[in-house]
């Protein structure tokens, strides 16, 4: 009886991860399906790390199906019930980036603004181009962002702060860059340093950064292994790295 060629894909993927030391298959289960033509992943991982591997697997085998990624990462008990949406919004409000940016919280059919952006300020300077907005929707964990923004490093980092906020389990960016901007090494570099210096807990000038079609290296000194791990989890938040190599020593 010949194999269904979709099973042999499935038992691929999931043996590949069974393989990953970084995924914990036994605490937090992969579900793999393919549902009209996709392959899909579901259930919880442990950390990001683990979800853009397994979304990096799934593609590696998918031979031209299209991957849809499901996956949320798991929270603390005492993080689901916080205010995530204030939270959120307070980062994106404290955000000199964001600064010149509208914000918007969206709840079904309302929406309410938090700051008017400097595209609809009444004394624009003439040289002023483009609309930045940041459509926040918060639900059972989800953060979805919708808007338009000016760079891909914005819309890199107002997703990195999404995933920071406690309570997060999973990130939908559906931003816009404004003019649009074509992804490069040196950019995807840039933002992977830009959410190192946000982050205070990591001496991001001990690091040297390298990027080569989506595999981030690190590499550099670092006072305490906890430190180092932050860094790495750091990169693996910010969207199109598809791989984090560690090479960071840790001092002493």
């Amino acid at each position: 009886m010949p194999t269904n060629p979709h099973d042999d894909r499935i038992k691929a993927i999931l043996a590949d991860l069974e393989h990953d030391t970084r995924i914990n298959l036994h605490e937090y289960p992969i579900r793999v399906d393919i549902e009209d033509g996709a392959i899909v992943l579901e259930g919880k991982v442990g950390d990001i790390a683990a979800k853009r591997i397994a979304h990096a697997t799934a593609y590696r085998h998918a031979d031209k199906l299209p991957v849809v990624d499901r996956l949320r990462i798991a929270v603390p008990p005492s993080e689901r019930e916080g205010g995530l949406r204030e939270e959120l919004v307070n980062l994106l409000q404290q955000e000199p980036v964001f600064m010149e940016c509208g914000l918007y919280v969206r709840e079904g059919d309302r929406l309410e603004t938090i700051r008017v952006g400097r595209s609809e300020w009444p004394n624009r300077s003439e040289g002023d181009w483009g609309e930045q907005r940041i459509e926040i929707e918060v639900k059972d964990g989800t953060v979805t962002l919708s808007g338009t923004v000016l760079s891909l490093s914005h819309r890199r980092l107002a997703e990195v702060l999404a995933w920071w906020t406690a309570g997060c389990e999973l990130v939908v960016n559906l931003l816009h860059v404004v003019p649009p901007e074509q992804e490069t090494d040196g950019e995807l570099v840039d933002a992977v340093l830009l959410a190192l210096e946000k982050d205070p807990l990591v001496h991001e000038s001990q690091l040297y950064i390298t990027a080569e079609q989506g595999a981030v290296t690190l590499e550099g000194y670092l006072p305490s292994e906890e430190e180092r791990r932050m860094a790495v989890l750091d990169a693996w938040y910010v969207p199109g790295v598809h791989d984090v190599v560690d090479r960071i020593q840790v001092a002493g």
